[in-house]
Formats: structure tokens, C-alpha cells, sequence
């Protein structure tokens, strides 16, 4: 079996990447994601969530780009993705910090993603994209 660490760092690396077929490999195929109260079940459709909103962010912004995750350890099975996004737009540039707590089960597969952003980061976000005409 894969170390559950190497499960959590490929997947957030394939993330970095835009790598979706890399991280859908990393996925359960019946693997729960929460992400601003709502739940999508499956390995499908957790994966094009993430490709969906790469691509409308690219859309959106006049730059995005992502920096290189960090992975921290919760137990050894639970794992903390911190994330770094770096946008700009209309001259304006904004650095937002997300993290996902992640599961990996004992076949090696993440089983559970919860995407978390702490409310400081919500509001900078949102003044943000006040700032540039986006909300």
C-alpha cells in the first residue's frame, strides 16, 4: 500500500498542476467532498469541480496561478493540504490561502476532502474582488 503522506502530497501536487487525471487516480471512487455547504459524492464529480473551477477562475482573472502546497500531518491517516492562490486582476494582485483536510482509507485512496477557508481569508478575498469589479 501507498504511505497515506505520499497519497496527500501527490494529490495536492496534481492539484498544483492542473494534473486532474492524477489526482482522480488518488481519488475512492465513492470519496465525499465538502466545500461551501454543499456535498459532491464520486471521484467524477469531485474531479470536474476542480477542472470546472480552474478553468472559470482562468476566465475570471486576468492571472492564476498556484503556488506549491504544503502538506501537514493530523494522525497518520488525516493530512492538511494548505493551498496558495495567487490572482490578479485589472492591475490588482491577491494572495489567498485555502486548505483541505483529507482522508486516506486503507486501500490508499482519499475517501473525504473538506475544503476549509478561515474568515479572514473570505473577507480579503471578498474585498478583493470588490476591489477589481468581480462581486
Amino acid at each position: 500500500m501507498t504511505e497515506p503522506k505520499f497519497v496527500a502530497k501527490s494529490f495536492g501536487t496534481a492539484l498544483d498542476n492542473d494534473d486532474f487525471k492524477s489526482a482522480k487516480s488518488l481519488l475512492d471512487a465513492n470519496c465525499r467532498y465538502s466545500l461551501n455547504n454543499e456535498i459532491l459524492t464520486g471521484n467524477e464529480t469531485i474531479i470536474d469541480s476542480y477542472e470546472k473551477n480552474m478553468i472559470a477562475g482562468r476566465k475570471k482573472f486576468d492571472y492564476l496561478e498556484w503556488g506549491k502546497c504544503r502538506i501537514e500531518e493530523i494522525t497518520p491517516n488525516t493530512f492538511y493540504i494548505h493551498f496558495t492562490d495567487h490572482l490578479g486582476h485589472k492591475g490588482i494582485s491577491h494572495v489567498h490561502r485555502c486548505k483541505q483536510l483529507i482522508r486516506v482509507n486503507n486501500q490508499g485512496k482519499i475517501s473525504e476532502i473538506e475544503h476549509l477557508v478561515s474568515p479572514e481569508e473570505k473577507k480579503a478575498l471578498h474585498l478583493f474582488l470588490e476591489k477589481v469589479g468581480l462581486e
